[in-house]
């Protein structure tokens, strides 16, 4: 407690004195008791008890220093902290520099008196609700009480004092002010608390809402990828279908061989499609896959070249069939039939004139004579149908002295845009 020195003892007249109070000019009625002392409420958790911790500012103006230390000794309790002033300049200092619970002015002060003091402290917007209790020795009448209310204060109080009355006044303002500061920082902690909790509550909402928006794209994947199943499965029994069909009508006698070799280049397609997750394959792959069973003349007598070129899941389909047919047919009837025999299987992406062209050939050199079939089988339509609807390009397929020639060229984009390229084999059934 900061103890201060204000002096309550008018200046003339008989001065009573008490034990410990000589002096002072204070006339007590008797001990003070435990009811009279205003302390803080131990029921106010621990909000309010870090709030009582502080001491309570309570702010003494009187221009006798010796009164000024009478009431910091009447006063003196360790939840106070007393400020003393000993003009109005130093009161309204203090003003400025700390709150207080309650003022305590002497009224008749040299230059400014106590109620031209309360008036300037009350015009303060800062200390407008300041409690102020006067004291005085000398205006004593009704128009000075009326006065002194007028200005602002909520108590008059006469020298001598009664001391128990003065400590029973300050309390209850002390404990009044206790009380506004706890309901002042519950009121901030609750504020922050509805702060805190609309942060929450729209860090939730942004997780509601990014977490329907991730259930509706995954929803919606899931739709996409079931139709997509759904589509290529219904694409991939009408080709094999298609080729049962085709394989029966044209070798009925040596359906199941060929059948089986033809879904198992239609497997191999697949198994790369899988592997990308139907993301398109590497073209060069494609035909490792295809050509895996001709691995022993690859290179010396079977020429496979191109540039790196990743293909769309459509094209893979289309053109692992085609090499297969191709395949399939220099083996048993062209230049992959005799010993001399030999095959450029070769593509490339040609940029003029626009749009960019994709270009694949297979050129066989020095096989057997053959001859244009006389019936057209699954083979040719493959080579020359299906390749021209599914990559919308142009298919020539001849079939000169020294084997087979075969040449597909389509828009580059059909290639590489699964989504562009269909596989629609429902005719050939």
């Amino acid at each position: 407690m900061t103890r201060t020195t204000y002096d309550i003892m008018p200046p003339t007249g008989t001065v009573r004195t008490h034990a410990g109070f000589a002096g002072a000019g204070i006339a007590p009625t008797g001990a003070p008791s435990a009811e009279n002392l205003s302390v803080a409420s131990e029921t106010l958790g621990k909000l309010s008890d870090l709030v009582n911790s502080a001491p309570i500012n309570i702010l003494i103006v009187d221009d006798e220093p010796k009164n000024l230390t009478v009431l910091e000794t009447v006063l003196a309790d360790p939840s106070y902290r007393l400020v003393r002033a000993e003009s109005a300049e130093q009161a309204l200092l203090a003003l400025l520099v700390d709150d207080f619970a309650l003022l305590i002015l002497d009224i008749r002060m040299p230059a400014t008196t106590g109620f031209e003091l309360a008036q300037t402290i009350k015009a303060r917007k800062k200390n407008a609700n300041v409690p102020i209790i006067f004291l005085t020795a000398y205006y004593n009448e009704d128009q000075h009480i009326i006065e002194g209310y007028g200005a602002g204060a909520v108590d008059y109080l006469h020298k001598p004092v009664n001391v128990p009355v003065l400590r029973s006044k300050v309390g209850v303002f002390a404990e009044l002010y206790r009380k506004q500061r706890h309901l002042e920082a519950v009121n901030r902690a609750l504020l922050a608390e509805v702060g805190a909790r609309g942060r929450v509550e729209e860090e939730l909402r942004l997780l509601n809402n990014t977490l329907e928006a991730r259930v509706h794209e995954r929803t919606e994947h899931i739709r996409h990828l079931m139709n997509e199943v759904d589509h290529r499965s219904k694409n991939l029994l009408a080709l094999v279908q298609a080729i049962a069909r085709q394989t029966a009508a044209a070798v009925p006698d040596d359906f199941v061989s060929r059948f089986s070799e033809r879904l198992q280049a239609l497997a191999a397609s697949h198994d790369l499609l899988v592997k990308s997750r139907w993301q398109g394959v590497e073209l060069a792959e494609l035909l490792r896959a295809q050509l895996a069973h001709l691995a022993d003349v690859v290179g010396p007598r079977l020429v496979v070249e191109g540039e790196p070129l990743r293909i769309s899941s459509s094209a893979a389909q289309t053109i692992g069939m085609a090499i297969h047919e191709l395949a399939t047919n220099a083996v048993k009837y062209g230049a992959l039939s005799n010993a001399q025999g030999r095959v450029e299987l070769r593509w490339q992406v040609e940029h003029q004139p626009p749009p960019d062209q994709f270009v694949m050939s297979w050129i066989e050199f020095d096989g057997p004579e053959v001859v244009m079939p006389i019936r057209r089988g699954f083979g040719s339509t493959v080579l020359k149908t299906i390749a021209k609807l599914s990559l919308e390009g142009h298919v020539e397929l001849e079939f000169v002295q020294t084997g087979v020639n075969w040449r597909l060229t389509c828009p580059f984009s059909k290639v590489l845009d699964a989504e562009k390229a269909h596989d629609d084999f429902e005719q050939f059934r």
